[in-house]
């Protein structure tokens, strides 16, 4: 139950993504909610769900982005695994763990994605890959720390338990 809430909220987040964060733009930049939810799923969610969900993520961002090379589909599932393995060496389970995972996860997409730019030949000036670069990667954090810090509880209470079960330890889905 929990995959499939978290299925929908990647939906809700790829339309928010696409339509409204385009009207949020600060100097040319909007947030990465994506990568907001990559992190998340990849801290609460075992690994096959986290690099679905990564894979998702990348998909679709490269389907409405920008970037027409198909680079995301690569690293949004690199970014959910390299989170999934900082949580299990560091508890990164708090707003501020997630908000500083968030950061780091935005600046090394930026970092990563601006040198496959480079080898596929499309010159970015330095100037300008460093303004993009760290005002992403603020302003994610910044718009994603307030979101953490009121939908915290909330994320945790969701019950991995299907509907109708009364019993925790039972795992099949027919009563």
């Amino acid at each position: 139950m929990k995959n499939l809430f978290f299925l929908l909220i990647l939906f809700i987040i790829v339309f928010i993504q696409a339509t409204l964060m385009h009207y949020l733009r600060f100097f040319g930049v909007k947030p990465d909610l994506l990568i907001c939810f990559i992190v998340v799923t990849s801290v609460y969610f075992n690994w096959k769900w986290a690099l679905a969900f990564g894979l998702l993520a990348g998909l679709f961002k490269d389907l409405l982005g920008s970037s027409s090379l198909g680079i995301n589909i690569f690293l949004m599932p690199l970014w959910s695994y390299l989170v999934l393995r900082l949580s299990r060496k560091i508890s990164i389970d708090d707003p501020i763990g997630l908000s500083a995972a968030v950061f780091l996860a935005v600046l090394l997409n930026d970092i990563a994605s601006r040198f496959l730019y480079l080898s596929f030949g499309k010159y970015v000036s330095l100037g300008i890959f460093l303004r993009i670069t760290f005002i992403e990667a603020f302003y994610t954090t910044a718009l994603a720390l307030p979101i953490f810090l009121g939908t915290f509880d909330y994320i945790k209470k969701i019950p991995d338990q299907p509907r109708g079960s009364t019993d925790p330890n039972k795992t099949d889905l027919i009563a």
